[in-house]
């Protein structure tokens, strides 16, 4: 984990930057558009939107930072670098390669899911992220590798996001009926 800090941490300070940025834009668009926006159901809402943007503006940054390699690097062929990393990578190398990309579009999955609520539509837009970020990798001149694999990894992620979206909204619906019956 010391290894991500290190290789992330020139992008903290700009993602700070953008988080303060993002809040304020976001608590000024709710304050102008309606009387309402003391309600709890706008704070909840405010809060999903803010989580969102954040998540995607957060993405872009960790995905397409430049690196020193200086090669484009194309991999299509499907579950190759997850097998010669799970092969011969140490523990600590399967988390940073595998698991982090996973982890990365969880919440991505999650707050999609909470604001449109269709299964299909937020699989589909994590994969065509994820698509989009390993296209941008190859033509960017940023010394990244655009790997198949890392798209069925974020697709993975976004789905067990969203799966947690699905369990929070039930929880939720539950807890309210809850509330009726007392």
């Amino acid at each position: 984990m010391i290894e991500l800090y290190h290789a992330f941490a020139p992008t903290i300070p700009i993602f700070i930057v953008l988080l303060i940025g993002i809040v304020i834009v976001f608590l000024n668009l709710n304050k102008s558009s309606s009387r309402e926006a003391g309600s709890f159901k706008r704070k909840v809402n405010l809060l999903i939107y803010i989580g969102f943007t954040v998540t995607i503006v957060g993405m872009i940054l960790v995905t397409l930072m430049p690196t020193d390699y200086p090669n484009r690097l194309l991999q299509l062929v499907p579950f190759l670098s997850i097998m010669e990393t799970l092969q011969y990578a140490t523990p600590r190398g399967i988390v940073n390669s595998l698991v982090m990309n996973i982890i990365l579009f969880i919440p991505f999955g999650f707050f999609l899911y909470i604001l449109t609520r269709r299964v299909l539509l937020t699989t589909v837009l994590a994969c065509l992220m994820s698509i989009s970020i390993e296209v941008l990798q190859y033509v960017l001149p940023i010394g990244r590798i655009s790997n198949i694999d890392d798209v069925i990894l974020n697709t993975l992620g976004g789905i067990i996001g969203m799966l947690c979206g699905v369990l929070v909204l039930k929880l939720q619906i539950v807890y309210n009926l809850s509330l009726i019956h007392i």
